[in-house]
């Protein structure tokens, strides 16, 4: 089975012309999975995609996480229609809609007591470092492999190394995860290991008192989901109390996508400064730093800069309100978690059916398939399954038979309020017609990153 591609193709080739690569971001290219070439979306609605040349995909990537509502919904439709029509698109001034979507976050969320908002979650993850160093006074910040918090040379590092780059367990090395980045910086950043409270109190009893603040992915969703273990953010939390530095909790995926508080309200741990995206709008770029009075009086009160030509646009704030409605409405979440969890428990026993070994790791609304008897619980874990993982098989026998999940494992299913149990239904039938040439490809060898035989 081959879907037609033509026209993407050639959408491909005439776009390495004038993009670098092809793309607008390196995700969306035959390096990072997309084979044999790039999607290029002709139209969306609801759970489905369409593609240049016609074929519709179930869409469980939903633009990597925003598409909370999924595509196009009416109620975010209409709101940012009618902001743009009735009032513009961009003042660079003070409007009352920043106000009402400030209100609305703050309301869902009780550690951040003020905020601004932003464009990206890189350029919020940037400010909140800043704050942090502003506001304690040092320099260092505490972080964990295999997370990641945006591009910026502040934080770039580590995020996914290789296990030639990794170091030891006990003293990971401090990694850049591209070239470019100036190697000083490394020198204001420590790394540890996820999950591992004795290496987490060692890294603080060492540089607890440079910290100016840890930063984290409450779940590790850019390693496949990963969940902390029972008890390990309240240690956290107590440790960075107790050394004086913040606890920064990076939300951009998990704000307002696994409950109704975010993975603070799902996992009963506070924050000094959190950082949303994605799902805080539906789809449209906005984002968000916030946190409690004290950790914002540096902004506040003008001692450290924030700024940003394109913060709290009205369509930006329209959108917010409109998803915070939308999303805040009775039995929201319960739904959208129990649809994911169906979905989720629907192919560990297509696999298992298929004398294939699996589980998943995560929360129903983002969740990952793994080809082993219980998830990973840290990056490293998570990598040396990957090498022994038959997914690129799965990945690309979905995409064959039109269901669209992100290409690498330690990617996530990200279900939204517009998915139906009809779709679910509709991908365990293709799960279950697969996993047969899944487990072939285990057997065979074609497992790892790339799916090449070893």
């Amino acid at each position: 089975m081959t879907r037609p591609m033509e026209r993407s193709a050639a959408l491909f080739e005439r776009a390495q012309q004038h993009m670098a690569g092809g793309v607008g971001s390196g995700t969306r290219s035959p390096r990072s999975g997309w084979r044999p070439c790039p999607i290029f979306v002709a139209s969306a609605s609801g759970s489905r995609i369409t593609d240049a040349d016609g074929n519709t995909y179930v869409d469980y990537q939903m633009g990597q996480g925003p598409l909370i509502l999924g595509h196009r919904h009416p109620a975010l439709v209409e709101a940012v229609s009618t902001t743009f029509a009735t009032r513009g698109s961009h003042f660079a001034l003070c409007h009352d809609l920043e106000e009402e979507a400030a209100a609305a976050v703050c309301a869902r969320m009780p550690s951040i007591e003020q905020l601004r908002f932003g464009s990206s979650g890189t350029e919020c993850a940037q400010y909140a470092l800043r704050f942090a160093r502003a506001t304690t006074g040092r320099q260092k910040v505490l972080r964990f492999e295999g997370q990641y918090h945006g591009w910026s040379d502040a934080i770039h590092w580590s995020a996914h190394p290789s296990a030639d780059t990794y170091g030891s367990l006990a003293s990971p090395s401090v990694a850049p995860s591209s070239t470019g980045i100036p190697l000083a910086v490394g020198d204001t950043l420590v790394v540890a290991t996820w999950n591992d409270v004795g290496l987490l109190e060692a890294a603080f009893a060492e540089h607890g008192d440079e910290l100016a603040a840890v930063i984290c992915e409450p779940i590790a969703g850019n390693a496949g989901g990963l969940l902390p273990a029972p008890g390990y953010l309240e240690r956290m939390r107590e440790l960075a109390t107790r050394h004086g530095a913040l606890l920064i909790l990076d939300e951009v995926l998990t704000g307002f996508r696994v409950h109704p508080g975010g993975a603070q309200g799902l996992l009963g741990v506070r924050a000094d400064l959190t950082i949303l995206a994605k799902a805080i709008a539906g789809g449209l770029p906005v984002a968000a730093v916030g946190g409690s009075r004290e950790a914002m009086a540096v902004v506040t009160e003008g001692r450290t800069m924030h700024g940003g030509t394109y913060n709290a646009n009205p369509l930006a704030c329209a959108a917010v309100i409109a998803t915070m409605r939308e999303t805040g409405k009775p039995g929201f979440y319960d739904d959208l978690l129990a649809r994911g969890r169906r979905l989720g428990d629907g192919l560990v026993a297509a696999a298992k059916d298929a004398g294939l070994e699996a589980c998943v790791s995560g929360v129903g609304s983002m969740f990952q398939l793994w080809f082993t008897t219980s998830p990973p619980t840290s990056y490293r874990d998570a990598l040396d399954r990957v090498a022994e993982s038959p997914f690129p098989t799965f990945h690309g026998e979905l995409l064959e038979r039109m269901v669209l999940t992100q290409p690498p494992q330690q990617g996530l299913f990200l279900p939204s309020a517009a998915h139906t149990e009809e779709d679910v239904d509709h991908t365990l039938d293709v799960a279950r017609a697969i996993m047969p040439r899944v487990a072939e490809a285990r057997a065979a060898g074609i497992v790892g990153a790339t799916g090449r035989v070893r």
